[in-house]
């Protein structure tokens, strides 16, 4: 293939489709002849061209050789550093991102001081103690009834009450009126309630409310406790009178219970206009003495009312 010096130039044939390696591809279209002056064989550089050596590699050897020449190429570039994500996850611990927003359960988090199930937490060891009832404010105070009284109404029962009461708001939705008694003793309240479907029947209501006093040394509670029938107009009383120490329950439920000896109560449970209503008046011994009569004549006047 190579011609001697003086020889007229050769024609470099190009090789077969199928000269080369078997499995190299699909077989390879015929490109037109290239005629190219060949050097003397004499020549200190006696190598084949380039073209004539890239004539006879298959395409897997020009593959190896691009990928070669690639590797030791100066001008390639180096490989890409790593991402600063990457880089910041070593400096995590001690450099937080400054964008990152602060857990809201770390060590500011606004609900840890605010938690109402923490050290205060009222669920915790069974139910809180209950604060003692605000007893009727008022010192000892001598008084005698007048026998003047003031017309009073509440839904469905209407009855009279001595002047000397003093009218209050309610103070809670379980209470339809109340009224305090000035006396001696200190002051008592007089409440009534009325409950949806009764609240038991008369019985039992008398029995609780006996139950809540304790009778002196050497009596029982029916020593202590009288009981009457009084009819009124559409309506009867039962009405009930005891006097011992009172031990109720500071409020439903509560294990903290009153201790007041010298307490006497006066009770009344009022039927015949719908649902009955619950007069009751708890306190000192010496104030209720004072107003035990008027509390009878109040039962006297009531009546249905619209």
């Amino acid at each position: 293939m190579v011609g001697r010096s003086g020889d007229a130039p050769r024609v470099a044939r190009r090789p077969l489709a199928t000269e080369g390696a078997e499995d190299d591809g699909p077989p390879q279209a015929h490109q037109p002849l290239r005629i190219q002056r060949l050097p003397p064989r004499n020549s200190e550089t006696a190598t084949l061209p380039p073209a004539m050596i890239t004539s006879r590699c298959t395409l897997p050897a020009l593959l190896t050789l691009a990928l070669v020449g690639a590797c030791d190429s100066k001008d390639a570039k180096p490989p890409a550093k790593p991402a600063p994500a990457a880089a910041a996850k070593q400096g995590d611990a001690k450099t937080p991102d400054a964008k990152t927003p602060t857990p809201p359960h770390g060590a500011a988090n606004p609900h840890a001081a605010a938690s109402p199930h923490g050290a205060a937490n009222p669920h915790g060891g069974g139910m809180p103690p209950m604060a003692k009832p605000k007893k009727p404010m008022g010192p000892p105070r001598d008084v005698t009834p007048s026998g003047e009284v003031a017309a009073e109404t509440v839904p469905g029962l209407t009855f009279s009450v001595p002047k000397e009461w003093e009218k209050g708001t309610p103070s809670n939705s379980m209470r339809v009126a109340q009224w305090v008694l000035p006396g001696p003793g200190g002051d008592a309240e007089l409440v009534v309630f009325r409950f949806p479907g009764g609240a038991g029947g008369v019985e039992a209501n008398l029995n609780r409310w006996k139950g809540q006093f304790t009778p002196p040394e050497g009596k029982t509670i029916d020593d202590v406790t009288t009981t009457k029938k009084v009819e009124g107009k559409g309506v009867s009383t039962t009405q009930v009178d005891v006097t011992g120490t009172y031990v109720a329950a500071m409020t439903p439920g509560s294990e903290q219970k009153h201790n007041e000896s010298g307490s006497r109560m006066l009770a009344a449970i009022v039927e015949g206009s719908g649902d009955p209503f619950f007069f009751k008046v708890v306190g000192p011994k010496a104030t209720m003495d004072v107003w035990a009569a008027p509390f009878e004549t109040m039962v006297t006047t009531f009546a249905t009312g619209s």
